[in-house]
């Protein structure tokens, strides 16, 4: 699902993807090198996190769920990504969170049998009484926060909002959260500073909940007087409003380079930096490119389409570089 900030967050974004598709399509030999140099190299450097865990991305066997901190996904997504998009996340991250829901509406009559069928192998939330439609956004992601309160607020630390078209490196996320306190009333994402006080995240490229900042949600959308949107408007402006209606505010999420972890827009875009100058008002922080766009600890990127959430993960995940002796200067 493509992110809905209001005005001109999405509009921007989505001229953008066509040729940000355009331009992966051509180079991906060098992105599946430029993401090994990036990640698969930087993640051995994280010593105290990733060996002490046992993980390493590079053909290895992972095994989210003997880690701390325990992470819920709540992908958001409508039947006609189905057989494509979520197709894709099913396959690759997904089902590194210790647990996922695809949120989605289910309407047999308005589906085709391939949908009807495949929605019969995913986790989908049995949350009643979603509408159809990108204008519904907020009351999607109202509803799968609330499910996830009501269900399995005891069971996970951190409650992650993602879109269909979002890659989440899930490890990444594990680390990241693995020293902050799930107790306090704290958000991580991608920070705007617009629209909302004290800003607010941007939808597409995934954000956190801790359990505490989902108790008070729940606690707003309860609260007899409250100015909470159940629907309408962009759904990251609308959560960020109700959140800080109950004094829950958005950390920082930079490495010690304060390079960003969770991306609005895809790795293209912020690698090569051809950006509008008008979203660069918009984000909390200056936008760089190059190496220096994204950590090489990078939780996320949004607009990835299929094809690409593929490639990714195989850069990631499968592609082994050979130990070659460094030659001597």
């Amino acid at each position: 699902m493509a992110n809905n900030s209001g005005v001109g967050v999405g509009t921007f974004e989505n001229n953008k993807q066509t040729v940000f598709t355009r331009l992966l399509s051509i180079g991906l030999a060098l992105t599946c090198l430029i993401l090994i140099t990036t990640f698969y190299v930087g993640s051995h450097t994280n010593i105290s996190y990733i060996e002490f865990q046992k993980i390493k991305l590079g053909n290895v066997a992972i095994h989210s769920e003997l880690l701390s901190p325990r992470v819920l996904c709540l992908i958001v997504t409508a039947p006609k990504y189905f057989l494509d998009r979520v197709k894709a996340v099913n396959a690759t991250w997904g089902p590194r969170c210790d647990r996922y829901f695809f949120i989605t509406e289910y309407i047999p009559q308005n589906m085709t049998l391939q949908q009807i069928n495949f929605a019969q192998q995913i986790p989908i939330a049995p949350i009643q009484n979603i509408t159809p439609g990108y204008d519904h956004l907020t009351q999607k992601t109202t509803l799968a926060f609330l499910f996830a309160y009501e269900k399995y607020f005891n069971d996970f630390d951190w409650f992650v909002k993602a879109d269909d078209d979002t890659y989440l490196i899930v490890e990444n996320l594990k680390a990241f959260l693995s020293d902050k306190n799930p107790s306090e009333p704290v958000t991580f994402g991608y920070n705007y500073k617009v629209h909302v006080r004290r800003g607010m995240h941007a939808g597409g490229a995934s954000y956190a909940l801790s359990r505490e900042s989902l108790r008070r949600f729940d606690e707003a959308h309860k609260d007899p007087n409250s100015t909470c949107l159940k629907d309408g408007g962009g759904e990251d402006i609308e959560i960020a409003r109700c959140l800080r209606t109950k004094d829950v505010y958005p950390g920082q999420s930079l490495d010690k380079q304060n390079r960003e972890l969770f991306h609005p827009l895809n790795y293209t875009a912020h690698f090569s930096g051809n950006i509008n100058t008008t979203f660069g008002k918009m984000t909390e922080h200056p936008l760089q490119s190059g190496d220096n766009c994204c950590g090489d600890k990078t939780i996320s990127f949004h607009y990835v389409d299929p094809d690409q959430i593929y490639l990714m993960d195989f850069c990631l995940y499968k592609l082994r570089s050979r130990d070659v002796p460094q030659r001597q200067k």
